[in-house]
């Protein structure tokens, strides 16, 4: 199959212009492995790997592409970028003045070169880091004398000039600037975040305190992203249309432009209409298998609710099942489905640099079981998040809904449906060590693990291995995560030579993911153990994960999200082919929090 190089361009453009920096990197490869030859979509991939904070991988994907001698500025700039997002990622020093000079100087000579005013300003702000104020400002004071700048017909001409304006703190003329129709009617978020970044960067080293940066930046705060969720209901188009006015008020009152949730009938299907109708991005996350989902949580209000759902689905930007399998009765699983939704929305948020927040159709009566609005209103602000609720009002709420499938599990007895992270992983290197060789790895590397385990035993529900295998349960995301990168880290000590291995050539891979399983006793050795679709998909992931690395499922990324905050990262990789043609899935690299 071959990609147009134009459409393919456009569509990562329009991704990044949205700031789904997801659908932009998925864009990239899939062209890229098409046979489209151009540098603009490979610099578009690297930029989509740098806006989502993976410096390392987007210099690998720079040198590989050959980008530095590409003829055009901006795509030879992204280099410069990374140096300087290198830079910034260090302790204040000796070590970051130089990283910040070593970009200025990449940028410098860009501009040298081309006279670019992209490279130009970026070159401004590093000198005024790196502590040149002389040169930052000489630099400024060129930009704002170049007639396109001064001009600021279009968007980065306007950032240009607000960010000169703010080198040299001329800040009156920098609020001016960004008040200016170029910046105000740009609905480039992506460049619109970055731009945010930058100057509040600029902001801080000038001495600006953080209420006055707030309310310098205001032009440039993004959409926010919502989560949106409510009672389901019978139709009513009286009622409907009070909700939906108190909606399209909170929707316009919080300038909503991304919306995630569900569409079950009821205030559901009213949110997810409002939003589609102010031209916000809907993106639809159901619980579980979608036929059963109809049965459950649409067609019980009424035939009409169908049709509708249907038009959502086909205006949605994405739809994503949180777990293919079935309903089984269990109430969790609809828990699982909304709190993978709050997670996708806090990453878009932090893609965006704006805020999540969440809106609400909720009678005020709270949720005693792990779903329903209540419970969603609870886990939502659990994790410090806002919400805005909407009184019901009267609307008929008492709905028949048909007894799940057959194949039901019920809590208790010897089957429980539970939600769980689930862990394996292999030790790339082990079919060729010697005999003589492994008693030193069981004493080892399997003790290292044990070891991690032993430290998180309250959290880990299950543990098994066999030969250098593990299959280990834990009880939420965040317990999951500190094990995966503990054994990481322990095993990175580990001298492997001692096991006739190249330093270089084993090492441990891990997946992880999270979802619904059965929590049984496994009648061979009495204990508890995990079963289920989500427990074998997580079996394809450590074989494709690179040694030493630690990879994760989008569910995963989403529920850490919500529940661990900034305490972790979750860089995304693409969608990979899992072992034994399981499909291909969204997977994200695990790492410390930055």
């Amino acid at each position: 199959m071959s990609f147009d190089p134009r459409k393919a361009a456009s569509l990562a453009r329009s991704a990044l212009a949205r700031g789904d920096l997801i659908a932009a990197y998925d864009v990239t490869v899939s062209a890229i492995a098409g046979g489209d030859p151009s540098s603009e979509i490979r610099h578009q991939q690297v930029l989509a790997l740098a806006r989502m904070g993976d410096a390392d991988r987007a210099m690998e994907r720079f040198a590989a592409y050959g980008l530095e001698s590409s003829t055009d500025p901006h795509e030879r700039a992204v280099g410069a970028r990374l140096l300087k997002d290198r830079a910034l990622a260090l302790a204040p020093g000796a070590e970051r003045q130089a990283a910040l000079k070593a970009a200025f100087e990449a940028y410098h000579s860009i501009f040298a070169a081309s006279r670019d005013a992209f490279p130009g300003i970026n070159a401004a702000t590093l000198a005024l880091l790196a502590g040149e104020e002389a040169q930052a400002r000489g630099l400024a004071e060129a930009l704002l004398a170049d007639p396109e700048v001064a001009a600021s017909r279009d968007y980065y001409a306007a950032a240009t000039r607000a960010e000169a304006l703010l080198v040299l703190g001329r800040l009156a003329e920098v609020t001016e600037a960004l008040r200016m129709s170029a910046i105000r009617d740009s609905v480039d978020h992506g460049a619109r975040s970055t731009t945010a970044r930058q100057l509040a960067m600029v902001a801080r080293h000038r001495g600006l305190d953080d209420a006055s940066r707030t309310e310098l930046l205001k032009p440039l705060v993004p959409p926010r992203v919502a989560h949106f969720a409510g009672h389901m209901f019978a139709a009513d188009a009286a009622a409907e249309a009070r909700l939906r006015e108190a909606v399209d008020i909170a929707l316009e009152a919080e300038t909503v432009g991304f919306a995630y949730g569900a569409l079950a009938c009821g205030a559901d299907i009213v949110i997810a209409e409002a939003a589609l109708a102010r031209g916000a991005e809907l993106h639809v996350v159901l619980p579980f298998a979608e036929l059963d989902f109809l049965e459950q949580s649409v067609r019980p209000g009424g035939e009409g609710w169908i049709g509708r759902y249907n038009a959502c689905v086909v205006r949605a930007a994405s739809v994503t099942i949180a777990s293919a399998v079935e309903f089984f009765g269990d109430p969790a699983q609809y828990g699982y489905g909304s709190r993978m939704a709050m997670g996708m929305a806090r990453l878009r948020a932090e893609h965006l640099g704006g805020e999540a927040v969440q809106i609400a159709v909720w009678d005020g009566i709270a949720s005693d079981g792990p779903a329903g609005t209540g419970a969603d209103i609870a886990a939502w602000r659990e994790q410090g998040g806002r919400t805005i609720v909407i009184d019901p009002g009267l609307v008929e709420r008492r709905l028949d809904r048909p007894a799940a499938g057959t194949g039901t599990a019920t809590t208790g007895g010897a089957f429980e449906r539970t939600l769980a992270a689930i862990l394996f992983t292999d030790f790339v290197g082990f079919s060729t060590l010697k005999e003589a060789a492994l008693p030193a790895f069981c004493d080892g590397v399997m003790r290292e693990i044990a070891d991690v385990l032993d430290a998180h035993a309250d959290r880990v529900e299950c543990r098994n291995s066999w030969g250098d295998a593990l299959y280990a349960v834990t009880d939420n995301a965040a317990a999951a995560a500190r094990i995966a990168l503990q054994l990481q880290e322990r095993l990175a000590a580990i001298d492997y030579t001692r096991l006739g291995l190249d330093p270089g050539g084993g090492g441990m891979r891990i997946g992880v993911h999270y979802g619904p399983a059965f929590r049984t006793t496994d009648p061979i050795t009495g204990r508890t153990t995990f079963y289920g679709t989500e427990v074998s998909k997580t079996a394809r992931i450590e074989p494709v994960t690179p040694p030493g690395a630690v990879f994760v499922t989008e569910p995963f990324a989403a529920i850490l999200a919500l529940e661990a905050g900034r305490g972790f990262t979750c860089r995304y990789v693409g969608r990979i082919p899992l072992a034994k043609n399981y499909g291909d899935y969204p997977m994200y690299r695990l790492t410390k929090g930055g």
